[in-house]
């Protein structure tokens, strides 16, 4: 395999070995989604844990199961790698300087030699470090480490051998093997079948050498001795080596979770954007979220809603108003346009097939409102409204709604000719003071409301198609030169001057507020077009868009004011604004060249590959299968049909299975490139591996809030639960390591020392304590619930930082407290060499202070520094009383003679002299001159200790960074994805969106037997006046109405009633539209029936309002009707759920010609529920299109009626 200058021949040896994952043995949980595990996966999990997420199975040699994944880590993690290895370095220099101090100093036997030796071993240390600075290292590196690893073992070895009888001692070189051995394992970068390899073969070799220079080793207690010691540091090596390779892939795995959950988040936030913006200004949004914050802080808002809601007797002038966004703003110029013809356009078209041309004509216009700087509401039926000037305030507000309304003319002749149609548009201009906001708590929109939206209103409905009527008042904000301008009819002004007067009502010996008007008109102008002929409007199209219309209008008034010609046409369209016919039972298809084209994979990046469900729901809105096509209303599901034929076949299933799992591997490997891609776009990812946010000094985190965390919640892991890189797992582990070691050490005790009982107690009282230990961390792996629940007192307790640190710093203590529990006389006394075996024992017990990273670095190199200290202590004082002369026999060797029992590797330093021979005194007596060299291996030792302590608690912060980081962010998507659907849902009823996740995208369906009703306050306008703060105080009145039975919808009686939206005081429900609701209830017109009793409590509502309220007496009027409709979701910039047909057109016509609060139904309609409630004929009544119908008046519900 070739490779470039970035690719090292080290890197391909330490890469290339990829273990493949094996599904039926190994569990792994992708997403991190716990409770899509069983419970029998779960146990598996538990028993057997994998490394770290998505390891590839194999705990020899632990990588990723992707290669992209494992060469990304390793380029990620090679930085840190780098530092620690020169770090090692360092350390290395400072002990060959101290040897070469040491040396120069004691000037003994060799003394040159070993001098030489260390300068020269110092000086390729520095080449060695040099070279790290190099670009030739990272290519290089895994050679650079087994040059050094062989350099030390052969230099140890070579000293060992050659120089037995120099100045250094057993202990010294012991000390060494075993750094050398440790360093291998956690600071010098090679794989672990290297370090294993390099290490066992240096132990080998070293004890074989030091038996053959030593007459005394070769006994075979000491032999397996120290074949046990080095067992130890090989265990607690490889346990470190896996564990470092374990956390740095778990920590890379979690930074790039939480840098796709930071792209998903800022997904999630441009989407949310898109959504708010969808229902209203983000302005308006901030305190929409806040308000909904509040409500959820202050639960005593719902009680108080609920006490004035409840049957009980409210007291007269007692009311407490909900929170309330409302705002009024001045110099805004409000625009209504209509499509003239759109009766004719509608009488030959399916409801989808209508839809989808508002959608295409709609969409012209949400591109023109966008461009020309105004802000859209909505659309009514085929009603289209919008604003400039509000919620932001401009000053060329009237500009830019004449520059819409031309743009909306030229954008319906491009329409005409792209559809073959004949239709045109109406628009009218007005300009004055809106109150902005939104009325309701759910189901809610941003709107404008006044009596200049009612006049706009009425400019649109008196204009001229092909022109844009305007008033007085926004011809004064343009500059006439630009436009062709001529003079229109006087139009009637609404905004008449109201006196408030109080009547007394002899019927009923109460007062009611009434107001008296005055009346005038307005003089108005149409505009032709430019008087330069040329636009700065833009009708390209847009995205598909549509909405739908109602006869009532934002100011209490009927749409359709004006000259009885415009009445008349208004009102027919108002019929057809919510019917249309009906050819098929589901209409769902729409014209593809109607909803724009569906874009190719290719076009699509790789951010948009993990956004969420609902962004599928707003895309899939819009889009088609190609295999759909529309001609002349008719749907021809072809798609599907070749669907169902290409599966057919006995290789369909097979060929389903591989497939998927084709997808799952690619799309696992698009997934992992988007991760290596997010985390090299944004360099602090790239630092985070090496510059980690904490305190160089003390390694605490950086931000109070975050060590605060850490210290409360440290054992925790919130992603990877069920593998060995969680915190719990990993305390497992190293309990076990730590009883492994205790074990082997106290073996080597019994077999060495004698049986004191200093140390069998002390060897019962640790054995219970790493017996519990073990008990704690297991039951604390398998059965943490469960302990939580029996004490959560004591399991607080237990996972406490400073209760862990106190423990960690008692169980990294045992092996030394065991080894030095064996101290004794006979030991002192150098009783068959027990004192160097003893000093090699107390070396390795020191190397278990690396054991347990969770514990703080500090803690435990204080506690390794003690322990450190008593040892030199012990060198230099006298515990026993010595003879003069050694008991036994020295061995005469040339000029030197041997101590039998003194030292086992080094000359005693016995010189021959005339006198006699001189024998050195025992090792612990305070003046045997090794303890200079002894404190001097300790020292370094410690070092080394310190620094490895430091390295394991920093990663093992980062790692923990890194899971708060990704779970912090995927908390806030999930509060956005909340907060999204929160929102979508006030757009769109959760089981429509539920049906809209999937391809086959149910944009229009249709539905029968729905109930509709509209219930209407239609003296609310007599009651609204602009004088007092410009008419708020009078919409929070009716924004509380609202709320109230919005309140109902959430009684579970009443789960199949639905809120579809309000038209000023107008509120229109509907019941029957979720499928799935329908089929759990008993009767078949359960869902009518409730909405009949929805429609009862609504008037027990408003009963209880006006009971609430001084001197107001609202009157409701409530039509009610059940058929066949068409429901749908339409519009782009404000998607729109709603729902069309001849139900909904004589719904609205019971309420209009209904009785006062009364619930008027059709003859249709008795029919069904009088079942269950009371009704009486009340005539025949005149509705358009339809003839007269007969109609009856709610009396009320039959006793004993049950239909749950």
């Amino acid at each position: 395999m070739a490779s470039n200058g970035n690719t090292k021949g080290g890197e391909n040896l330490y890469l290339t070995t990829m273990d493949t994952i094996d599904p039926k043995t190994v569990c792994v949980d992708l997403d991190m989604e716990e409770n899509e595990l069983n419970e029998s996966t779960k146990q598996a999990c538990v028993k057997w844990p994998i490394l770290f997420e998505r390891a590839s199975g194999s705990w020899w040699n632990p990588k990723f199961d992707s290669p992209i994944l494992e060469r990304e880590q390793w380029e990620k993690s090679f930085p840190q790698t780098r530092r620690r290895f020169r770090d090692i370095l360092c350390i290395i220099l400072v002990s060959c300087l101290a040897w070469s101090v040491f040396f120069g100093i004691r000037q003994d036997a060799f003394w040159l030699e070993f001098l030489i030796a260390s300068l020269i071993l110092l000086f390729l240390i520095a080449l060695i470090l040099g070279f790290t600075f190099t670009n030739f290292y990272k290519r290089f590196y895994l050679l650079t480490s087994i040059v050094l690893s062989v350099l030390l073992c052969v230099g140890i070895n070579v000293a060992q051998f050659w120089y037995s009888d120099s100045l250094v001692s057993t202990v010294g070189t012991f000390t060494a093997s075993i750094e050398v051995l440790f360093m291998m394992y956690t600071v010098i970068p090679m794989p672990l079948f290297l370090s294993i390899g390099l290490g066992v073969t240096h132990s080998i070799i070293y004890e074989v050498l030091v038996a053959v220079r030593n007459d005394y080793m070769q006994q075979p207690i000491f032999i397996i001795g120290k074949a046990f010691l080095h067992l130890c540091v090989h265990v607690m090596g490889i346990h470190i080596f896996l564990m470092s390779q374990v956390g740095q892939r778990s920590t890379f795995w979690k930074i790039g979770q939480s840098v796709l959950a930071q792209k998903e988040l800022r997904n999630e936030k441009r989407l949310k954007e898109k959504m708010i913006h969808s229902l209203m200004p983000p302005s308006v949004a901030q305190e929409v979220m806040a308000s909904r914050q509040d409500k959820e802080q202050n639960p005593d808002e719902e009680s108080r809603s609920k006490k004035r809601n409840s049957k009980s007797k409210n007291v007269k002038g007692e009311i407490i108003f909900r929170p309330f966004n409302m705002n009024t703003m001045d110099n805004v110029s409000i625009l209504f346009a209509d499509i003239v013809g759109f009766t004719k356009m509608s009488s030959n078209k399916t409801a989808a097939h209508l839809v989808g041309l508002l959608n295409d004509l709609f969409g012209r216009f949400d591109s023109l409102c966008t461009n020309s700087g105004c802000e859209k509401i909505s659309t009514l039926g085929d009603c289209y409204y919008c604003v400039s000037g509000c919620p932001q305030s401009r000053e060329d507000h009237a500009t830019c709604c004449i520059n819409m309304g031309l743009g909306m003319i030229t954008a319906i002749k491009e329409f005409d000719r792209d559809n073959n149609e004949s239709v045109n548009m109406r628009v009218g201009v007005h300009t004055g003071t809106v109150l902005c906001g939104i009325v309701g708590r759910q189901r809610f929109k941003f709107d404008v409301w006044s009596n200049d939206v009612t006049l706009a209103n009425t400019m649109e409905s008196s204009g001229l198609p092909g022109k844009v009527h305007i008033s007085e008042a926004s011809l004064s904000f343009l500059n006439k030169d630009d436009y062709d301008v001529e003079e229109g009819p006087d139009v009637q002004d609404n905004r008449t001057y109201k006196v408030l007067i109080e009547e007394y009502d002899t019927s009923k010996s109460t007062y009611a507020v009434r107001h008296t008007e005055e009346q005038k008109v307005i003089k108005t102008y149409f505009i032709n077009g430019y008087k330069n002929q040329t636009t700065d409007t833009n009708s390209e199209e847009g995205d598909p868009s549509s909405g739908n219309k109602q006869g009532v209008d934002h100011g209490g008034t009927e749409h359709a004011e004006g000259n009885p010609e415009d009445v008349d046409e208004t009102s027919e369209k108002h019929r057809l604004s919510n019917h249309f016919e009906s050819k098929t039972s589901d209409a769902n298809g729409i014209t593809r060249n109607l909803l724009g084209r569906r874009r190719s994979a290719s076009d699509a990046s790789l951010e948009q590959d993990n956004e969420l469900h609902w962004t599928g729901i707003i895309e899939t809105c819009v889009t088609v299968k190609p295999s759909v096509h529309i001609n002349n209303g008719t749907a021809l599901r072809t798609g599907d049909t070749k669907l169902t034929n290409a599966m057919k076949g006995n290789n369909a299933i097979k060929f389903k299975k591989e497939e998927e799992t084709r997808d799952s591997e690619h799309g696992k490997y698009m997934n992992d490139k988007q991760i290596i891609n997010l985390i090299n776009e944004d360099s602090t990812n790239q630092e985070f591996f090496y510059k980690p946010p904490i305190n160089v000094l003390t390694l605490a985190f950086t931000t109070p809030e975050m060590e605060t965390d850490y210290r409360d919640h440290y054992l925790e892991d919130t992603q990877n639960q069920h593998t060995v890189s969680s915190p719990r797992y990993q305390a497992l582990l190293e309990v076990i390591i730590s009883f492994v070691v205790f074990c082997i050490t106290s073996v080597c005790c019994f077999l060495i020392f004698e049986r004191q009982l200093p140390w069998i107690l002390v060897f019962i009282i640790s054995l219970i304590l790493e017996v519990l230990c073990l008990i704690q961390a297991f039951t604390d792996v398998k059965y943490r619930e469960r302990k939580v629940d029996t004490c959560p007192t004591c399991s607080h307790l237990m996972s406490g930082w400073y209760f862990r640190n106190l423990m960690g710093a008692v169980v990294t203590s045992i092996p030394v407290v065991a080894i030095y529990s064996n101290l004794s006389c006979e030991i002192a006394m150098n009783k068959l060499s027990q004192d160097y075996f003893f000093c090699y024992c107390i070396v390795m017990a020191l190397l278990h202070y690396c054991n347990f990273a969770m514990i703080s670095s500090w803690i435990k190199s204080i506690v390794a520094s003690l322990a450190g200290v008593v040892i030199l202590a012990l060198l230099h004082v006298q515990l026993c009383m010595f003879e003069s002369t050694p008991n036994s026999n020295p061995l005469v060797n040339g000029s030197f003679s041997y101590s039998n029992t003194t030292d086992i590797t080094i000359t005693t330093l016995v010189t021959s002299m005339d006198s006699g021979a001189k024998v050195l005194p025992p090792l612990f007596s305070g003046d045997h001159p090794l303890k200079f060299e002894i404190i001097l291996d300790i020292v370094l030792l410690l070092v080394l200790i310190f620094f490895l302590n430091r390295e394991f608690e920093i990663s093992y912060r980062l790692s923990y960074h890194g899971d708060k980081q990704a779970s912090a962010n995927k908390q806030q998507m999930q509060l956005n994805k909340e907060q999204a659907d929160w929102l979508l849902h006030n757009i769109i009823p959760k089981h429509v969106s539920e049906q809209l996740k999937g391809e086959n995208c149910q944009y229009s369906k249709n539905h029968k037997d729905v109930g509709v009703i509209f219930a209407a306050i239609v003296n609310f306008n007599e009651f609204y006046d602009e004088s007092y703060e410009g008419g708020r105080e009078y919409l929070r009145v009716l924004n509380e109405l609202v709320s109230d039975y919005e309140d109902l919808l959430n009684q579970h009686r009443f789960k199949d009633v639905e809120k579809i939206k309000t038209i000023t005081s107008t509120f229109m429900a509907a019941s029957g539209l979720n499928t799935q609701s329908r089929m759990e209830n008993k009767h078949p017109y359960a869902h009518l029936f409730a909405l009949m009793e929805f429609s009862i409590e609504m008037q027990e509502v408003v009963k209880r309002f006006n009971e609430s309220l001084f001197n107001f007496d609202f009157i409701l009027n409530i039509g009610y009707n059940h058929g066949e409709v068409t429901a749908g979701v339409i519009g782009t910039t404000k998607l729109l759920y709603d729902i069309w047909g001849d139900t909904v057109n004589i719904s609205s016509r019971m309420y209009s010609t209904g009785v006062k609060d009364r619930i008027q139904v059709p003859e249709a309609s008795l029919q069904l529920l009088e079942e269950m409630f009371d009704f009486e004929y009340r005539g025949t009544i005149q509705v358009k299109g339809k003839g007269d119908m007969k109609t009856y008046l709610l009396k009320g519900r039959r006793e004993g009626a049950q239909w749950e």
